[in-house]
């Protein structure tokens, strides 16, 4: 049925997910420079929340998904865990009463257990007391004063201590960042960067963000704002915290080059101590202190005591700071006992001492290199840093890995959503200079044997890895400081294959794979069979959308079809959908405000925030699009159609799966999709209406009495109306002038209706179904002397899919001067009935949305969902701060 929340207000987009095309013939263009010439003049910018989604939803849902994945690591023994009360030496903990060797210390260098920081803590206590209770405002402890002093000669430059790290960041960039000023950040930055850039903006400060695995575009967007802005920042990780890749310095250089108001803002907490001169960090040992250069980073860490600290190229920046940062003037101080630790760390990195711990990790870290070397495993990146990451891709083969590990006497952390991407999960696997040669080669020796293993068991090849992980990391790659090997290239992407008849598929033991990329390989009487009632996919219907949505010159109306079958041994199918690749709006599924504020940004770039997606069904079909026979091997059956739809994204080089409109009550399927890295986003209820009663009576005498008033109301008033068919079955088709006019009508109900955002359908389309025999158009008109329009011009039409009992409305269009007070709308959906039960159908699908309207007539309304499963989270990034832009604008609700 068409869609609509109220009467006045129907939605014909009849959740048409368009996708990005294979071949676009419209260029994507950058997303517009601000229009407003006056920098001073624009208003505060979005605040991100302190979580936000990476992924297209509401901040509710990616709550519900992070709590959903990390209560799984938790109950997996993973995350949230208490180490067991006792003595902690050489990186031994315990964990439920068991000793474990941990491979996820952020202490580098082991300093935590030097005998001078524990004396520190001692001296400092004794002398101060357990805490100095006074904001930094007002009077700071005494250990401050030598401690920046002491950092200051690490560094060689002006600091200034924060209480952590990220309360620097939220002191230094809202007071370095005026309205009259931008900051470019890697999206990968660390989370801390992004909050406190995000708290500029609220001032006023321009923030723009590129994607980690195309970093060089910064250039261009600090060109771009160079020309508007005074100053200029962008802003990255010297070491990135999962990863563990290393910024690349020729790019900082070209950004530096652009021009003298721009100035680079560097997190170099992962990288203290462990490298550098007197430990100032793995940036500053490759690239010098600069003029135009903010650094900060964390004396937690390897520098192994509290708080941060940030480096100034003068002293009146860091005074400016000092006086005006509001985290450093009214947070609480580093409390007496920890300054003491500083200061005792501080004097082990002015001393020759730091140079033997250095060595003993870059020790370490090269043996690690050997012994991965060794084992078979491939890294992510190849550096000196000892953060080492091995790809999973999935969270569950990541969550697997690491608690047979735990079995084996090893704590290693999977890194999982949202610190990184659903489909780019891993082993995040840190060494310090604590830890022995002997654990750390039995530790990777387990990896070599356990990892392989679970990734054959859940179908995961290195092929797949390596595509998943293809754009992870930026194509500038720093100079790697350790000579043997290098993480394989990933294979060129294939382009997509002209439709053929079928593909023959992988034969997994019992089940085997076909994959067709038309619907005319498909015998009509099978395809009907499964998948034939499900809203508009019979046979019949995919032809329709094959021959309208295929080698179109615009690319939201340029589709790939893929249809996969699983059989099994008998040649039974176990499992079947379709999928299509498409150009879909990155909002599709936002609220209403957050849509309407992204079609503001589209009027002048009409792809902005569009990405190409493979989706099951269409983006002209509604409804559970997954065949699965429960009764066999469902779960290997479905793995396999997953399996091959993830296929079909690489080659069509989409950034995300889609599944459609699956039950939302089906837990053992919600279980087995999120164990596939998916997820779950909920959608809107559909309505069904079983045409079962003999007359209207029988029907009304089916509803409450309050619907029944209602109802019986709809139906006195449509003795006025009448309606005319047309299609192959009746045998008429509507003129040129009255296919325009339906055309209009549809768009004068999508325009108004965002809560499901998706390209409006192709004028074209409407013609189509009449020459279709799965299809018909059915007008609705006023009698002129009941109001009506006095030519007769329909005041409401629908197009409806007929198969084997099933009449399913799809969109629709309404003349808006009669939706008001003659209820076209209301009237229309009377007409669906009464057409359904005159062709004998045995079920109408009234589509989703307006809930009252629908079970006004008496319809059973079903929960559904959509998973998703996305390669990369920029896009959604983006979307996050509109959505925070209209939060901090009630008036645009």
């Amino acid at each position: 049925m068409p869609r609509s929340t109220t009467p006045s207000a129907p939605d014909a987009t009849a959740c048409a997910r368009p996708g990005r095309s294979r071949r676009p013939m419209v260029p994507r263009p950058s997303p517009p420079t601000d229009p407003r010439s006056t920098p001073a003049r624009r208003p505060p910018g979005p605040v991100l929340p302190p979580s936000s989604p990476q992924v297209p939803m509401e901040t509710s849902e990616f709550l519900a998904t992070v709590d959903r994945i990390h209560d799984e690591a938790r109950q997996r023994g993973l995350f949230f865990q208490v180490a067991d009360d006792g003595p902690i030496r050489d990186r031994r903990i315990g964990l439920g009463g068991r000793p474990v060797v941990s491979f996820s210390s952020c202490s580098y260098l082991g300093l935590e257990h030097h005998p001078a920081l524990i004396a520190g803590v001692h001296d400092a206590v004794q002398r101060y007391g357990t805490q100095f209770s006074s904001s930094r405002g007002y009077v700071s402890a005494p250990p401050y004063a030598r401690l920046e002093e002491m950092l200051e000669q690490i560094f060689g430059g002006p600091v200034l201590v924060a209480s952590t790290t990220t309360l620097g960041h939220q002191s230094t960039l809202p007071v370095l960042l005026s309205e009259r000023d931008g900051i470019v950040l890697d999206h990968q930055v660390h989370h801390s960067v992004q909050v406190a850039a995000r708290l500029a903006q609220a001032g006023g400060a321009r923030v723009s963000i590129v994607k980690h695995g195309q970093l060089e575009r910064a250039v261009d967007e600090v060109r771009r704002l160079s020309s508007t802005c005074d100053r200029v920042w962008f802003a990255v990780d010297g070491v990135f915290s999962m990863y563990g890749d290393l910024v690349p310095l020729g790019l900082l250089h070209e950004v530096l080059a652009v021009a003298d108001n721009v100035w680079l803002y560097v997190d170099d907490a992962h990288g203290m101590s462990w490298a550098g001169r007197h430990g100032r960090g793995s940036f500053l040992s490759r690239m010098p202190l600069h003029d135009r250069l903010v650094l900060a980073t964390s004396l937690n860490k390897a520098f192994a005591a509290a708080g941060g600290v940030v480096v100034f190229p003068d002293p009146a920046m860091r005074d400016r700071v000092m006086r005006c940062g509001g985290a450093h003037v009214f947070s609480g101080p580093i409390q007496p006992p920890m300054l003491g630790a500083a200061l005792a760390s501080a004097r082990v990195h002015l001393s020759d001492e730091i140079t033997g711990y250095q060595k003993a990790l870059a020790e370490r870290v090269a043996f690690c290199h050997e012994q991965f070397d060794a084992c078979g495993l491939t890294l992510l990146d190849r550096n000196e840093s000892p953060i080492f990451f091995l790809r999973t891709g999935l969270p569950r083969v990541a969550f697997e890995v690491a608690q047979r590990m735990l079995a084996e006497g090893f704590y290693v952390t999977p890194s999982v959503y949202p610190s990184v991407p659903l489909a780019r999960a891993g082993i995040r696997f840190t060494v310090t200079a604590s830890h022995a040669f002997t654990d750390i080669r039995r530790a990777i020796t387990a990896l070599g044997e356990h990892l392989p293993h679970v990734l054959r068991r859940h179908g995961r090849t290195v092929a797949d890895l390596d595509e998943a992980f293809a754009s992870a990391l930026p194509r500038y790659q720093p100079t790697a400081l350790l000579p043997a090997g290098t993480v394989p290239a990933a294979p060129a992407r294939s382009g997509a294959a002209a439709p053929q008849a079928s593909t023959p598929g992988p034969d997994t033991g019992r089940l085997r794979v076909e994959h067709h990329t038309t619907i005319q390989a498909l015998e009509p009487a099978l395809w009907n069979e499964l998948l034939g009632t499900v809203g508009s996919c019979s046979h019949a219907a995919m032809q329709l959308a094959e021959g309208v949505f295929r080698d179109a010159l615009r690319p939201e109306y340029d589709w790939d079809f893929d249809y996969v079958l699983v059989r099994d041994a008998d040649d039974r199918v176990v499992a079947a959908s379709f999928f299509t690749t498409m150009l879909n709006k990155d909002d599709m599924l936002m609220r209403h405000e957050v849509s309407q504020a992204v079609e503001a940004r589209r009027r002048r770039d009409p792809y902005f925030l569009t990405s190409r997606i493979v989706t099951m069904g269409s983006g002209f079909s509604e409804g559970n699009h997954l065949y699965l026979d429960r009764s066999g091997p469902w779960r290997a059956a479905l793995a396999m159609l997953l399996e091959t739809a993830a296929r079909i994204q690489d080659e069509r080089d989409a950034t995300a799966l889609l599944l459609r409109d699956l039950p939302g009550d089906d837990a053992e399927l919600d279980g087995f999709i999120h164990d596939q890295g998916f997820v779950r986003v909920p959608m809107f209820d559909s309505h069904h209406l079983r045409v079962d009663f003999a007359d209207e009576e029988e029907w009304l005498a089916t509803l409450s009495r309050r619907k029944r008033r209602h109802l019986r109301g709809i139906i006195a008033r449509s003795e006025h109306v009448r309606r005319e068919v047309y299609g192959r079955a009746a045998g008429r088709v509507p003129d040129r002038d009255l296919l325009r006019r339906l055309y209009l009508m549809y768009r004068a109900v999508s325009s108004r209706k965002l809560r499901l955002n998706v390209f409006p359908l192709p004028e074209r389309l409407v013609a189509a179904l009449c020459d279709s025999p799965a299809w018909e158009l059915v007008t609705v008109h006023l009698d002129p002397a009941a109001g009506g329009p006095a030519d007769g011009h329909p005041v409401a039409w629908y197009a409806a899919h007929m198969h084997a009992g099933h009449y399913a409305p799809f969109l629709c269009g309404l003349d808006y001067d009669y939706v008001f007070e003659h209820g076209a709308y209301r009237a229309m959906i009377l007409q669906v009935v009464r057409r359904a039960r005159e062709l004998g159908m045995v079920e109408v699908h009234m589509g989703m949305d307006a809930d009252l309207e629908k079970s006004r007539f008496g319809s059973e309304r079903r929960t559904h969902c959509v998973y998703l499963r996305a390669r990369d989270h920029f896009n959604g990034q983006l979307l996050q701060e509109i959505v925070a832009e209209v939060g901090l604008h009630p008036s645009a609700r």
